[in-house]
């Protein structure tokens, strides 16, 4: 799997993020801190390239700013009627991956959000 995502490691590597890596069910699990948000963006704008909609499922990016680890703050967003996480991502500037990845534990279905869950928001 690090094969297919090797220009994104390699970019993590050369942007400064720091970041672990683990591997299971044929999942990627990238968990690190970027250096600032272009940094980070920099590392979705590869993943966009690699899987351009975000589909295949085999990744798991989970990044966060320096800035944002540092102040252990936590973003959550309760879901409204008539959202889905493409709207919700829109309105932070992130992509509907994001918070889906981030949700994993709540959601099982990133199409099947209800009013009244509660997401976390990954800055």
């Amino acid at each position: 799997m690090q094969e297919k995502y090797q220009t994104l490691l390699e970019l993590a590597n050369s942007n400064g993020t720091s970041y672990e890596l683990s591997e299971g069910d044929g999942v990627l699990h990238i968990n690190g801190v970027a250096p600032n948000a272009e940094a980070k963006q920099q590392l979705w704008d590869e993943y966009e390239r690699i899987d351009p909609e975000f589909r295949s499922g085999d990744l798991i990016l989970n990044i966060q700013t320096a800035d944002a680890a540092s102040s252990g703050e936590v973003h959550t967003y309760t879901v409204v009627a008539g959202d889905n996480l493409t709207k919700i991502a829109k309105k932070y500037g992130i992509t509907w991956k994001a918070i889906w990845d981030h949700n994993r534990d709540i959601l099982n279905h990133p199409d099947k959000i209800y009013p009244g869950q509660e997401l976390k928001i990954p800055m």
